[in-house]
C-alpha cells in the first residue's frame, strides 16, 4: 500500500518551476581568438557542465532547468568561431544550450554574475590571453606556437576535479578541488619560470570537465607529460603522505583492446594509420606502444621519488599503480600526484601552505628534469 501512495504521490507531483530565464543572447570576440558567449538572465545561474564535443565540434552547456525564447545568434554578429547556438530542454532538471563552432575549441574560462553567465571559448593552437573585460575570468591556458620554443617539451597540468564537483572535502571544510588548482597554478609558473618547459593546463578555473576530455587536451595538444594532481581522503585518519600513481599492467591491457575496436586508429600512435592493419596487429602495435608509455611514466614516477624534498612525508611504497581514467593516454607519459590527504589534520594544514606547495612543486620540477636527462 505504501508503494501504490508514493507511485500516486509521483504522479499527481507538479513539474518543477522554471525560476530563472535567459533573456538574451550576446557574442563578443577578444585577442588571441578568444569569443565569449554572455548569457543574459534575470536571477544568478550557475551551469553545471561546460565541455566541448566533436564530430561535429561543438560547446555544451548544461544548466539548472530554466526559461529561454528566441536563442539565436545575435543580429549584427561577425564572428568567425560560432556558428550558430541552440536551447533546449536535456532533463526535467536540466536546461542545454549548443554552440555550433567552425573547429576544435577549448574552454578558457567561465564566470557566473548576477545577471549573466560568461564562457570564454579558444580554438586549440592560439596563444592563449585573457579576454576583455570580465572581472576575475580565469586567464587562458598557454598553448604551443609556431616559435623555436616550440621545441621545448609541453606539460600539460590537470588540476583535479572542478566546478560541480569538488572532490574530497578535509576536516577544516578545505575542497580538493581547490587545492589542486592552486597547485596547479603554482607548477605552472614554476615550469614557465626555469624557461626549459611549455604549459598548459585541462582547466584555468572552476570549471567542471569530463575525465575523457582531460585526456583529450593533451593528445589534441600533442603534449610529452600529463601529470594529473589531486589530494584525496582516506578511511583512516592517521593515513598520510604523497604518493604517485602510474597505469597499472592489467588496466593497460584492457584499454589497449578497447582502443582496438573503438578509436580511430589512425590518431592513436603517432599519426601512423592502422585503419588496413589486421586487427590483431593494430591490437599488437597499440598494447605496445601503451607499454612503452608505460615504462616512460613508471621512470618519470620514480625519478619524482628520488627527487622529492627530505620535507614532504611519503605513504610507504609511493610509487602506486592503478586504473585512472586520466592515466589511459595511450603515447603520453602519464603521472597522477596525489599530493597528501584532506582526512588528516597534519596533511591539511600542510595542503594549504605556501611553503608545503613550493616544496612539492620544487620536486616535480627536479624529477622532470632528472627525467629528461635520463
Amino acid at each position: 500500500m505504501r508503494s501504490i501512495l508514493l507511485a500516486c504521490a509521483m504522479l499527481l507531483a507538479p513539474l518543477p518551476v522554471l525560476a530563472a530565464a535567459i533573456t538574451g543572447v550576446q557574442l563578443e570576440q577578444g585577442q588571441g581568438g578568444i569569443e565569449r558567449l554572455r548569457l543574459n538572465t534575470d536571477s544568478a545561474v550557475t551551469p553545471l557542465k561546460i565541455f566541448p564535443l566533436g564530430n561535429p565540434d561543438r560547446v555544451v552547456i548544461d544548466l539548472p532547468a530554466l526559461r529561454a525564447t528566441g536563442i539565436a545568434l545575435p543580429p549584427g554578429y561577425a564572428g568567425t568561431l560560432v556558428r550558430g547556438v541552440r536551447f533546449g530542454q536535456f532533463d526535467a532538471m536540466t536546461s542545454r544550450i549548443v554552440l555550433d563552432v567552425a573547429r576544435p575549441v577549448k574552454i578558457v574560462g567561465s564566470l557566473s554574475l548576477p545577471n549573466a553567465v560568461l564562457i570564454d571559448i579558444q580554438p586549440f593552437g592560439q596563444p592563449s590571453m585573457a579576454a576583455s573585460p570580465a572581472p576575475n575570468l580565469p586567464a587562458a591556458a598557454p598553448a604551443p606556437v609556431a616559435t623555436p620554443q616550440a621545441t621545448k617539451p609541453l606539460i600539460v597540468i590537470d588540476a583535479g576535479h572542478g566546478g560541480q564537483d569538488p572532490g574530497a572535502l578535509g576536516l577544516r571544510k578545505t575542497r580538493e578541488k581547490e587545492v589542486t588548482l592552486a597547485f596547479a597554478r603554482a607548477l605552472k609558473d614554476g615550469l614557465l619560470r626555469t624557461g626549459r618547459y611549455r604549459v598548459a593546463m585541462t582547466r584555468e578555473g572552476d570549471q567542471f570537465i569530463m575525465l575523457p576530455e582531460r585526456v583529450n587536451v593533451a593528445r589534441k595538444l600533442k603534449a610529452d607529460m600529463f601529470i594529473s594532481l589531486h589530494a584525496d581522503s582516506n578511511p583512516r585518519p592517521e593515513a598520510r603522505g604523497l604518493s604517485v600513481y602510474t597505469l597499472s599492467e592489467t588496466a593497460s591491457d584492457d584499454e589497449a583492446a578497447a582502443l582496438a575496436e573503438r578509436e580511430n586508429k589512425s590518431d592513436i600512435i603517432d599519426g601512423l594509420d592502422l585503419n588496413t592493419a589486421d586487427e590483431d596487429v593494430a591490437s599488437i602495435l597499440i598494447d605496445l606502444a601503451q607499454r612503452e608509455t608505460m615504462n616512460k611514466s613508471s621512470i618519470l614516477a620514480e625519478k619524482l621519488v628520488e627527487n622529492l624534498h627530505p620535507k614532504v612525508t611519503k605513504l610507504p611504497n609511493p610509487h602506486r599503480f592503478a586504473g585512472f581514467r586520466v592515466l589511459k593516454a595511450p603515447d603520453i607519459p602519464s603521472i597522477l600526484i596525489e599530493m597528501g590527504f584532506l582526512s588528516n589534520a597534519d596533511d591539511e594544514r600542510l595542503l594549504n601552505s605556501r611553503e608545503y606547495q613550493s616544496l612539492v612543486v620544487g620536486s616535480v620540477i627536479k624529477a622532470l628534469d632528472a627525467y629528461r636527462q635520463e
